[in-house]
């Protein structure tokens, strides 16, 4: 790295370190001079001297604790889905739109007139068209696996991803 892109890079941390403590107010296009520069850097220097960052954790993390969950009536399977897609409250496309697919959802039952059954919530089903919906497949890890479990007592399908 040049000279000149070493200062840029101090430069930056110094004005972020500043704007983090609240001790530089951001000016938008604001060009600084090398002795500006030099001045944050040993404020900044001078901060973490007397307070310096602890960014170790107290302890081990509690693992989040496991929803209750309620069974739901009929066969459920997860599905990918084309996001942001709207989720219809018929089969038909010219009916209420409900909610908006996400990566994947919980798809059940027979396919009606050309659509799939999504489980929105515990009180809601909706209906996507099949172009949108394909088997489940994580593309980050490909050996993952999905199971709609039920719902939670929010309503939200609840999904094991294993």
């Amino acid at each position: 790295m040049g000279r000149l892109g070493f200062s840029a890079a101090i430069a930056a941390i110094v004005v972020s370190v500043g704007y983090a403590y609240g001790q530089v107010s951001p000016q938008p296009g604001q060009v600084m001079s090398r002795q500006q520069l030099e001045q944050l850097q040993k404020e900044s220097d001078q901060r973490l001297r007397a307070a310096p960052l602890n960014l170790s954790h107290s302890g081990p993390i509690a693992p989040m604790p496991n929803p209750k969950v309620y069974p739901i009536k009929g066969f459920w399977v997860c599905k990918d889905l084309k996001s942001f897609e709207p989720i219809y409250a018929k089969p038909n496309v010219h009916s209420r739109i409900v909610a908006r697919s996400m990566w994947f959802e919980a798809v059940g039952g027979a396919y009606t007139h050309g659509f799939a059954r999504v489980l929105v919530n515990k009180n809601l089903i909706g209906y996507i068209p099949l172009k949108y919906v394909s088997p489940f497949h994580d593309p980050y890890a490909p050996s993952v696996t999905c199971q709609v479990m039920g719902v939670q007592a929010n309503g939200i399908p609840a999904m094991n991803l294993h």
